[in-house]
């Protein structure tokens, strides 16, 4: 089964390369999408990827966003994120795995240059929430 492609991940280039419950890892390439001026990562494109992939692990399968009402949604309530690289020549890769379950659900992620070196590492709360939609984009409701 192809995984699903997560709108910020893939709009970044990136994708999903595993997902199981309680974890995940994902890609992301270095482009001008993603890069500061002197071209190296964005600390905010290192941030998102581990964000996106931190709320997959929660998920733990492919998210349908046609089937989301009335589903739970991890909602990113807290993150702190220790960038110890931001120039790596290659693909970033990140994997989160879940520590704990409950009202509030806690990640650790790590973000690794292509050489395998740890360039970033984050904890992440994350709070389950029934989104108020009747759609993926549709608030009106």
């Amino acid at each position: 089964m192809a995984l699903y492609e997560y709108p910020m991940l893939k709009n970044l280039g990136g994708k999903m390369l595993e997902l199981k419950e309680g974890y995940a890892r994902a890609e992301l390439p270095l482009s001008e999408k993603v890069m500061q001026p002197v071209g190296v990562f964005h600390a905010g494109a290192i941030t998102t990827l581990a964000d996106e992939v931190a709320s997959a692990a929660i998920h733990g399968e492919p998210v349908d966003p046609e089937d989301m009402k009335g589903k739970l949604f991890p909602y990113s309530v807290q993150l702190s994120i220790n960038l110890i690289t931001n120039d790596p020549v290659g693909p970033i890769s990140a994997e989160a795995k879940v520590l704990k379950r409950g009202r509030l659900t806690i990640v650790d992620t790590s973000v690794y240059t292509q050489e395998g070196k740890l360039a970033a590492t984050m904890r992440s709360t994350h709070m389950m929430v029934n989104p108020r939609t009747t759609g993926p984009h549709d608030r009106s409701k």
